[in-house]
């Protein structure tokens, strides 16, 4: 099932629009708290030749996790995220992107991500997310 996103977040740079490869992300949901999207990234993502820059990753761990909120209902904003390099992540290839919902603490929701080319995992986030009012 693909999450449903609030209408002031259809212009999203980073998830509605042809941004890290040539469709937009298209996150399913593959168990409640969780959801996955698998890309073929362009060199319009590339930092160093055949590698996708840092920054974007991040971009791409923070998007997922929204979208992680998303499919359980929650508006929210990124109140803290921290992103791990385990080794590079390849452009023209598959890539999988999963985030996970991990915990809810008053308004302030824990989530985790992970992005992985054939099973391996390049890199690794976790961030808080801060609960919006309802924007819907």
């Amino acid at each position: 099932m693909k999450p449903i996103f609030p209408h002031n977040h259809a212009d999203c740079v980073v998830c509605q629009q042809p941004f890290f490869a040539d469709n937009t992300l298209q996150f399913t949901t593959v168990e409640p708290g969780v959801v996955r999207a698998e890309i073929v990234t362009t060199d319009r993502v590339q930092g160093y030749a055949g590698i996708m820059q840092g920054g974007l990753i991040t971009a791409l761990h923070d998007s997922a996790m929204l979208h992680c909120l998303f499919s359980m209902g929650i508006t929210a904003m990124t109140a803290k995220l921290e992103t791990r390099f385990h080794q590079p992540v390849p452009v023209g290839v598959s890539i999988v992107v999963e985030a996970r919902w991990l915990a809810t603490k008053r308004n302030l929701h824990q989530l985790s991500s992970q992005i992985s080319v054939e099973g391996q995992v390049c890199s690794s986030a976790k961030s808080q997310f801060l609960s919006l009012p309802d924007t819907n």
